[in-house]
């Protein structure tokens, strides 16, 4: 097999609890030839000097002391400095696999694609976590149409940079939008339309943390960044895949749903600005529930059991 060095990204802000467990997993991989880059995003805990304690002991590891900027900006700074051939992103509370790299980069190899992705376990604090799962013969290739059929119904190639191994090639000109909540949802899209051919692992090689505090869990205007992203993604569908077009302008009515839903609820900082701004949105695409007939049956069961009160959106935010 091919040895080719990988970079791991790692953004870190105010994570003092989940750091050294999150660090642990990553320098433990099977795969030993390594760039880890841990970047301390103006972390006012002990971050820093943990980051810097973890360079001392791992050669491979290199820190970065930044003001704070978000998370795109972190991430943004670690790709400034990778080297790698390839490249990973592994968020600082959650824990990957022993063999997450190894087993996502013979995907790649083994297949000639150009990205590979994982499935994705979830758990709480406290929960016993299993890092040595078995990934021998659970990969299937794909391609562009097909992973980002698969994003927009969020399986599979979600929606999310962290479960996944670029060639660097893909990232070159590319970077995460600077201050904005759901920054994942600007970037994947783009980075699958690029592939001619992708790998999926059906096994849960990322643990994805959920906690109590963190940014995806409190509840502001910004969250309207994820409509700003989904008309951005129907724009390229629109161009070169139509198909996809009219299976994401369902998935987008969904977002202006549950965004106007939650500010009719009034848990957005200035509910009545989002209401107006979630309408503008949703002005921008011509949708009826006629188009629901152009899905599988499969999709459509997803769609409805999930989203049981679609129809509402015609009716109550169109106009």
């Amino acid at each position: 097999m091919d040895n080719p060095l990988i970079s791991v990204i790692v953004p870190i802000y105010n994570v003092e609890e989940y750091l050294n467990r999150c660090v642990e997993s990553i320098v433990n991989q099977t795969y030993q030839n390594l760039e880890i880059i841990l970047v301390d995003d103006g972390s006012p805990d002990n971050c820093p000097q943990m980051c810097d304690g973890w360079a001392s002991k791992d050669n491979r590891i290199k820190v970065i002391h930044k003001e704070n900027g978000g998370l795109s900006d972190a991430r943004n700074a670690g790709l400034d400095i990778a080297t790698g051939e390839y490249i990973a992103f592994v968020d600082s509370d959650d824990l990957v696999s022993y063999t997450f790299i190894e087993d996502l980069l013979n995907a790649i190899l083994t297949t000639k694609s150009d990205l590979s992705a994982c499935d994705v376990e979830s758990f709480i604090d406290d929960t016993d976590v299993n890092l040595s799962e078995d990934a021998v013969g659970k990969v299937a290739t794909y391609t562009s149409e097909q992973a980002l059929s698969q994003l927009i119904m969020g399986r599979g190639f979600r929606a999310v940079a962290w479960n996944k191994l670029y060639h660097s090639s893909l990232l070159k000109g590319e970077c995460f939008e600077f201050g904005k909540l759901h920054e994942d949802e600007f970037f994947t899209y783009r980075i699958l339309d690029k592939c001619k051919q992708l790998a999926f692992i059906s096994v849960p090689l990322y643990k994805y943390r959920q906690r109590e505090g963190s940014i995806m869990s409190v509840k502001s205007d910004r969250h309207l960044d994820m409509l700003e992203a989904g008309l951005q993604r129907l724009e390229l569908l629109k161009n070169k895949y139509p198909e996809l077009y009219s299976q994401d302008k369902i998935t987008f009515c969904i977002g202006c749903l549950n965004c106007y839903s939650q500010a009719v609820q009034g848990n957005f900082e200035n509910s009545e600005a989002a209401k107006k701004k979630i309408k503008m949105f949703r002005k921008e695409i011509h949708f009826s529930l006629s188009e629901f007939s152009d899905l599988s049956l499969k999709d459509k069961y997803y769609v409805f059991a999930s989203h049981p009160s679609l129809a509402w959106i015609s009716s109550r935010i169109r106009h």
